[in-house]
């Protein structure tokens, strides 16, 4: 269970500030955890990439032959500012994919390392743009789906989302 993860990047994203390097922070104390950060700047403004490599223990970054696991944390942004304060409800798919590769970490310093990679990834906008719509306006993207596409790829070009 990853309800201390969780609740730990619940209260992180929970930030006008929040970027990617805030994010990255979190695996501050983790010595084999890999974090890079990417701003992408579309039309409607900008959203930090996020990408987290935990490596197996017969992983493809160390030369090995596991498969690799990908988790995709998709959403429009965590937040919607200035038109409405605080974490929106597409902040889910942010706070999933960080506290699952936070507990990845976590097990990974306590020994219990996974035999493939697991490479996370999200993106994080804490004013992303609305669309109008009633009875509420829908959460928008900052860059396009082309380009949201090109930034949650990982080895051979394919997509990975939670659940698949």
């Amino acid at each position: 269970m990853a309800l201390q993860q969780t609740l730990t990047v619940f209260e992180a994203l929970d930030s006008a500030y929040v970027n990617g390097e805030r994010v990255k922070q979190l695996f501050a104390g983790y010595e084999d955890i890999s974090v890079t950060v990417k701003q992408v700047t579309g039309v409607k403004g900008s959203t930090d990439f996020i990408h987290v490599l935990i490596p197996g223990t017969e992983g493809k970054s160390s030369g090995g032959t596991a498969p690799t696991f990908g988790i995709v944390g998709r959403l429009g942004g965590i937040g919607a500012r200035p038109s409405r304060i605080g974490l929106v409800s597409d902040a889910d798919g942010a706070i999933a994919a960080v506290a699952a590769a936070l507990k990845l970490a976590d097990m990974q310093l306590k020994g219990d390392r996974l035999k493939g990679d697991v490479v996370v990834t999200t993106h994080i906008c804490p004013d992303a743009p609305t669309r109008p719509h009633e009875p509420v306006d829908f959460m928008d993207s900052p860059v396009d789906i082309v380009e949201m596409n090109r930034h949650f790829t990982y080895g051979e070009g394919r997509l990975y989302f939670a659940g698949q």
